[in-house]
């Protein structure tokens, strides 16, 4: 078996998960945003230096057998507002529906910078015809003004091909006059306008950074003599090639591989409901995953922006690792700014100031500066120590010691109130609720939070710090289609399974697989409140009757070699070697001696009491007093509140 290779590309690192069926290494680079091609070359190399010894990322390369990929490239540009602007054009007399006056998009900055200008309407005969030399007058007129792309939302697909035809027949593609378009119904079918010119317009805003940075990591695959090509996972939860992906598939995917990876946790251990804890440097991303089920939304949103596509139910605040710490009102606030990589916190000394939970932690003892991301980088205790008395210690009175613990219980709090509303939202029983951290923070105060909220069972992944890379390697090469149904189709099941047949069968091909090695699912979905339901289709009845927006779905599937998990028997063996001790400021008037124990040197069936800390490379985790934790077989840590 080859190397199975995941790339999580963050906002503040890219991380990396490689796995041979007997060995899995783990690695971190920081992300370059002005070039995440760099940051995906950089995690590579890395990953080939903790397999190898020695950096070689033409040998890693050549022996990968599946290379999936997530990138935040999506989720920035929404963010910072980035992506390319599009003109719209709509019918005429659904300008106002679709921009300023319509609820929806009136208040969004994002649709603003997305829509600059009021979309251009064109008249649509009750056949679907339109004139052509309107048409071109029309475009023409956005050409003039330097429109570089066109999104075409009609009311019906049949006029929107009416416009297609047209735009290739005056604007052909080998001519440099032609405008890149995008036709909504080609992307996704539903009959809800607003949701379907949401769509089309954040897909085509974010379209030509993604294809620029996607297929310049895909050359770089190419060069390296890759043997398959570069997956890229989506929102999904599934995996496909470059070309065959859509930008807005990608918005989102990074958590959604936490959650996949969470989701195989659930049944590892034979949990009913984990809620999950990703702390990056930016934002806390919680998700609670009951009956071994990803919780979606029908329709899920970019900010407050309806989209036509299902979204897991996740949750992400502005709360993480890099979040500015600053003092309002006599209160401490963390976030939701965050000073991302560059500058990082004031202990990276790369210019910062701002005074971040990280610097905090270095000032408790809890993170050692001389092992931040496996040695990659030093931390600076005094510049640490400035900003935390700047930001915090002196507004509130505070000295340093004090202060740098006020930022570690804030942080505790505040995380721990947006868990305890998510986990009421979900109806979660917490008796009955175990809480997996990971990410970067993830586990660093983990009891604290905990029990923050009332929460007695903790998991920490033994490849915490990458989770979210290490759950992509659970996704398959797959493909989705739908078509919308209503009561006038219940005798045409056979017909438009047919289509859909015809549909995703190309794309499976597309993929470069047999189409007759894929798994085909039919399936009727629909939206139940605020959640998804899905039943299969087996035969050629569909009852439809009561169902909201219902939908026929053929889902096809080709299995990829996936990571492996080692089942928990629950056995405890003993205990590590004794560790040597570090001095923590466990609370704000006392620092105690407390127990080290390195990652490495623990092994399935040890057991250990708090307080301890527990380190490694890229994993740090605070046991406080009363926690008992042990190692599983899967060299997970699994940490229970001796209080409760």
């Amino acid at each position: 078996m080859g190397f199975l290779v995941n790339i999580d590309n963050g906002g503040t690192f890219t991380d990396v998960c490689i796995s041979d069926g007997a060995r899995t290494v783990h690695a971190k680079s920081t992300t370059t945003p002005h070039d995440l091609t760099q940051c995906f070359i950089d995690a590579m190399k890395r990953g080939s230096r903790e397999l190898f010894g020695d950096e070689d990322l033409a040998r890693l390369m050549r022996e990968t057998d599946c290379l999936r990929y997530s990138t935040t490239s999506g989720t920035n540009a929404v963010v910072e507002h980035k992506g390319v602007p599009v003109a719209l054009l709509v019918e005429a007399g659904q300008e106002a529906a679709v921009y300023g006056a319509h609820a929806v998009y009136g208040d969004s900055a994002l649709w603003q910078a997305m829509v600059p200008a009021r979309p251009a309407g064109i008249k649509v005969a009750a056949d679907g015809s339109i004139q052509g030399d309107e048409l071109t007058a029309i475009i023409n007129q956005l050409l003039s003004v330097g429109t570089q792309r066109l999104v075409v939302c009609l009311r019906t697909a049949a006029a929107e091909q009416k416009v297609k035809d047209a735009l290739l027949d005056r604007y052909p593609r080998h001519l440099l006059g032609a405008i890149p378009f995008l036709i909504s119904t080609e992307l996704v079918e539903d009959a809800d306008l607003s949701r379907r010119v949401a769509t089309a317009v954040i897909n085509s805003y974010l379209h030509p950074g993604m294809e620029h940075f996607l297929y310049g990591a895909e050359n770089v695959c190419k060069s390296q003599h890759l043997k398959r090509p570069l997956l890229i996972f989506r929102n999904d939860g599934d995996s496909a090639r470059v070309a065959k992906t859509t930008a807005i598939k990608t918005w989102g995917s990074g958590p959604r591989g936490g959650l996949e990876g969470a989701l195989a946790y659930a049944k590892l251990y034979d949990l009913e409901t984990v809620v999950s804890m990703d702390i990056g440097g930016t934002t806390t991303d919680v998700s609670v995953i009951s009956g071994r089920r990803v919780s979606l939304l029908p329709y899920g949103a970019v900010e407050t922006l309806p989209t036509s596509f299902p979204l897991p139910r996740l949750q992400s605040f502005g709360l993480g690792g890099s979040s500015i710490v600053t003092v309002h009102l006599g209160a401490i606030v963390i976030g939701p700014e965050s000073v991302g990589a560059v500058p990082g916190p004031a202990s990276f000394g790369r210019g910062g100031s701002d005074a971040t939970l990280t610097d905090a932690l270095l000032l408790a003892g809890i993170l050692d500066p001389e092992r931040y991301l496996g040695g990659e980088l030093k931390l600076d205790r005094e510049r640490a120590a400035q900003a935390v008395l700047a930001q915090v210690g002196t507004p509130l009175g505070l000295n340093l010691e004090q202060a740098a613990r006020a930022i570690i219980d804030a942080f505790q709090q505040q995380v721990g109130a947006q868990l305890s509303r998510t986990l009421k939202a979900a109806g979660a029983d917490i008796a009955k609720t175990a809480l997996l951290a990971f990410g970067g923070g993830g586990p660093i105060i983990v009891t604290g939070i905990a029990r923050a909220v009332g929460l007695t069972k903790i998991i920490v992944p033994h490849l915490a710090a990458v989770f979210s890379a290490f759950g992509i390697g659970f996704s398959h090469l797959a493909h989705e289609h739908q078509i919308a149904l209503s009561a006038n189709d219940a005798g045409k099941i056979g017909t438009l399974k047919a289509t859909l047949n015809t549909r995703v069968r190309r794309d499976m091909s597309g993929e470069g697989v047999d189409e007759n090695d894929c798994q085909y699912t039919y399936s009727l979905w629909s939206a139940a409140g605020a959640a998804v339901h899905e039943e299969v289709v087996r035969g050629e009845q569909v009852g439809i009757d009561g169902h909201v927006d219902p939908r026929l779905t053929l889902k096809a599937v080709y299995a990829l070699p996936v990571s492996v998990l080692h089942a928990d028997t629950g056995v405890v063996a003993g205990v590590p070697g004794a560790g040597a001790e570090t001095p923590i400021l466990l609370d704000a008037n006392a620092v105690t001696a407390v127990t080290v124990y390195q990652d490495k040197d623990l092994a399935p069936g040890h057991a250990l009491n708090g307080p301890c800390l527990i380190k490694g490379d890229y994993l740090t985790c605070l046991v406080d007093a009363a926690w008992h934790l042990r190692v599983t077989p899967n060299q997970d840590l699994i940490l229970e509140d001796g209080k409760a």
